[in-house]
């Protein structure tokens, strides 16, 4: 063999190890993002659920809709904060939940892993009590909402 074919064999191999790694590191990163854009849309779609379920009921008055939400991937439970009247607040509720409250945000729901990350407005909920909050089974909370008319009422179904 020449020593110019060895050369040549050589930068050949390097150059497949670089386009490889290459090849590697994208489909790692592509992979990522697509996790997190699913974990993203979960989430949109439980906040879009839940408001729409909210909307739709509180106008009726006495009808009953048990609602089955699959609750964004990472987090344990969510949380219902009472917004129809000013809540009373339990004296072991999140911190971030409490401060949220007594600083009139407006938010009324929040997902919790060990503490509230996220929180949105629900629309016009009750709940009792004040701040229910629910553990997720499945990465799914069974939720029964009442309408009355100008707000919800929040409960745990128990069926």
């Amino acid at each position: 063999m020449v020593k110019g074919q060895l050369y040549s064999q050589i930068f050949i191999y390097i150059l497949t190890i670089i386009i490889v790694s290459f090849i590697l590191v994208y489909g790692y990163n592509a992979v990522q993002n697509f996790k997190k854009r699913a974990e993203q849309v979960s989430c949109l779609k439980f906040k879009n659920d839940l408001i729409n379920a909210v909307e739709a009921i509180s106008s009726d008055f006495g009808s009953i809709k048990r609602k089955e939400l699959q609750l964004c991937s990472g987090y344990s439970s969510v949380c219902f904060v009472e917004t129809f009247e000013s809540p009373n607040l339990p004296n072991d509720i999140d911190p971030i939940i409490r401060d949220s409250i007594l600083s009139s945000t407006g938010r009324n729901v929040f997902l919790l892993e060990n503490i509230a990350k996220e929180s949105f407005y629900a629309g016009r909920i009750s709940v009792d009590p004040d701040v229910l909050c629910i553990k997720a089974s499945n990465s799914k909370v069974d939720l029964k909402i009442e309408g009355r008319g100008n707000h919800a009422v929040i409960s745990r179904w128990s069926g």
